[in-house]
């Protein structure tokens, strides 16, 4: 940097060369001319080192300056002390950029950068070895140029990256990848894959052992429900219990395969036009047989002019739920409402009730499989802790979600909503 005494040395000498000219042009009574071609000799020297510093820059930056013991040197020095810092955040950032690549190779999942026109970035070793990507090779490829699968195209179209996408990988049609893009700064997007052949086997492997084992359990239950009824003729604690028993069985089972039904999609068609009115005055008939004797009260408000599209008995199968859960676990003198209205987002389907509510550790469990608050009270009433995870595969099909509001001793409310796209208004 240029300080103050160095400034006043080049004023100083400028200062005295000028002064010396102009004597030298008075004595030869040409001061003009004299002026005029020193000033120009002055800018002619400083071109030329000018153009000295420019080869200097572009030419030979590594090459250290010598100094000529002129104003120039501290050019000279700023740049030389410029260049020197920007090789070493170079350098920095070159190592900084290795062990990025570095850590991210080792990680298990495939990481592929990509920019708004689906031009490849970078990818790590994870997505080489998943997609079959090659690198360096593949760097400003299109993604769906090397990924191509009509699915994944229309995924990268869409631009609706909250769901992931599950596609056999490219090199390998028994490999299941499941791919998720997330977005990041204005022009960079990163796609996530990860390998869940091993996942989805196991999942289809617990499908089938579910679905196998309740259907070889029907025929034994049934036989064993037939000689129990035979038997009912004198009945006994003992057999009464044993039908109790078995009854429970029978609904479990049955719950078992419906569960694995949803879970498998073998199910009708989701886009099919259901009557919400006829579904739900049904479900209130059999709210109303359910009750029977108990000192509970039940009331449906129902918008007539409200349906839906969806499968009509994967939707029965919810609210019913919903319904039957209520009357189950409700004491007696309780009040339960069940609503079907229209909402800003759709349509809602909520039950509430002022019964004995559920403590807040509870309420993010409730939709597992067998999941009971007290075993005791399930057993006793006959639930099979797989009501709500119906409910749960159910909405999951018709894009939903189950929302579980409670208090304590204040009451539960159970809702859904079904957005605007399946709702069908009179």
């Amino acid at each position: 940097m240029l300080n103050q005494h160095q400034l006043r040395t080049m004023v100083s000498k400028l200062a005295v060369t000028y002064g010396v000219l102009t004597i030298v042009g008075m004595w030869l009574e040409q001061l003009t001319l004299v002026l005029f071609v020193a000033t120009l000799a002055i800018l002619i020297v400083n071109i030329k080192e000018f153009i000295a510093l420019l080869n200097w820059i572009w030419s030979s930056p590594h090459k250290r300056y010598v100094s000529r013991s002129n104003h120039w040197d501290q050019i000279y020095y700023g740049v030389e002390k410029i260049q020197r810092a920007n090789r070493v955040r170079r350098r920095q950032l070159i190592d900084s950029v290795g062990e990025f690549r570095q850590g991210a190779d080792a990680l298990p999942d495939g990481v592929t950068v990509y920019n708004q026109r689906h031009e490849i970035i970078w990818c790590n070793r994870q997505a080489r070895l998943l997609l079959g990507f090659k690198w360096p090779t593949d760097q400003g490829q299109r993604l769906d140029n090397l990924i191509r699968h009509p699915q994944f195209a229309s995924y990268l179209a869409l631009e609706d990256f909250d769901e992931v996408l599950l596609l056999p990988s490219p090199i390998n049609d028994e490999m299941l990848i499941e791919n998720r893009i997330i977005e990041y700064g204005s022009d960079q997007y990163l796609l996530v894959t990860r390998d869940i052949t091993r996942i989805h086997q196991l999942e289809q492997m617990r499908r089938e052992f579910v679905a196998n084992v309740s259907h070889e359990l029907k025929t034994p239950l049934t036989v064993l429900q037939g000689y129990l009824e035979l038997l009912s003729d004198e009945p006994s604690p003992a057999i009464l219990a044993m039908e109790q028993q078995a009854k429970r069985m029978q609904a479990l089972v049955e719950q078992l395969l419906s569960l694995s039904k949803i879970e498998s999609g073998a199910v009708a068609s989701n886009t099919s036009p259901v009557n919400m009115v006829a579904q739900l005055e049904m479900l209130k008939e059999d709210a109303i047989n359910l009750i029977g004797q108990r000192k509970l009260t039940i009331n449906f408000e129902v918008d007539p002019h409200l349906d839906i599209t969806g499968n009509d008995t994967q939707i029965f199968s919810a609210c019913s739920n919903l319904v039957f859960n209520a009357i189950r676990y409700c004491p007696e003198g309780s009040t339960i409402t069940a609503s079907w209205k229209a909402v800003a987002r759709g349509a809602e389907f909520s039950v509430v009730d002022n019964g004995i509510g559920i403590a807040p550790h509870h309420l993010s469990r409730l939709t597992e499989r067998f999941y009971r608050i007290e075993s005791s009270r399930s057993s006793k009433d006959g639930g099979s802790g797989l009501g709500l995870s119906i409910v749960k595969h159910v909405l999951a099909n018709h894009q939903s979600n189950l929302q579980i509001e409670s208090e304590v001793n204040q009451g539960s409310r159970f809702s859904f909503i079904i957005n605007d796209e399946r709702v069908i208004s009179a």
